[in-house]
């Protein structure tokens, strides 16, 4: 499928970046599951952002350090080898980006800006870090509060990453779905913007709702199979 399609539409997930060292928010032992139900609500940053930078002491240095793994490695991997390729993930790291795949369309944000909520001042969150690290709230020179530019629940989608993606799903032969449960909307529903005829294929450690619908269904080690994927792809490429 992957060989014979002329463009594919991704959609990632937490569950591709687990394989780096990222944990989910949703399964049992991710982050949600540890008392941080409310790390990305936006109420409860305007009242108390401490509630989330203390969550980030220690989640923006793990995403920091960790790396992209093969999963990532395998999409940029086909572009490079001339495969069309549009990255949608839901993720709000850079490892697909840093992997080298482009366009990368971010639907829940990124954490790698800042922007003031006071005075729209936008910076990049590593300058923050050292404020962050030693326990402060990150202040703009307003005295407004700095929020990273993930899509917080309770915000709107960025809508041209939104719009940029439906309009890649549409036009794909192939979706590919990776490492995500498709239970988060408006994000779970992308896939159903495919065209009449477009290959749906899902791979994922769990089930999703979607599964039915598919053409091909992978229930195992995303890396392991984005692997042997790739290695099968550049046999047929010769």
């Amino acid at each position: 499928m992957v060989a014979e399609a002329e463009s594919i539409a991704v959609l990632t997930g937490a569950g591709i970046s687990t394989a780096s060292g990222i944990p989910d928010f949703r399964s049992a032992g991710g982050v949600y599951s540890s008392g941080n139900a409310n790390v990305f609500d936006l109420n409860a940053f305007i009242r108390n952002p401490s509630i989330f930078y203390t969550f980030a002491r220690s989640f923006y240095p793990q995403v920091r350090d960790a790396q992209p793994n093969a999963a990532h490695q395998a999409l940029a991997e086909w572009q490079r080898r001339g495969k069309e390729v549009t990255v949608v993930t839901q993720n709000v790291d850079d490892y697909h980006q840093r992997a080298g795949s482009s366009p990368v369309y971010t639907v829940h944000g990124n954490h790698i800006h800042s922007t003031c909520l006071k005075c729209g001042d936008r910076v990049e969150t590593e300058t923050l870090l050292p404020l962050i690290l030693a326990g402060e709230i990150p202040r703009c020179s307003c005295k407004g509060v700095y929020k990273p530019d993930i899509t917080f629940f309770g915000e709107m989608l960025p809508e041209y990453d939104w719009d940029a993606s439906v309009a890649a799903i549409h036009r794909a032969d192939l979706v590919l779905v990776l490492g995500t449960s498709l239970s988060v909307y408006p994000a779970a529903g992308l896939p159903g913007y495919r065209r009449l005829g477009a290959k749906l294929a899902i791979v994922n450690r769990d089930p999703t709702p979607l599964d039915p619908e598919a053409d091909c269904v992978i229930h195992g080690d995303l890396c392991s199979v984005m692997e042997q994927v790739s290695s099968l792809f550049s046999k047929d490429r010769h």
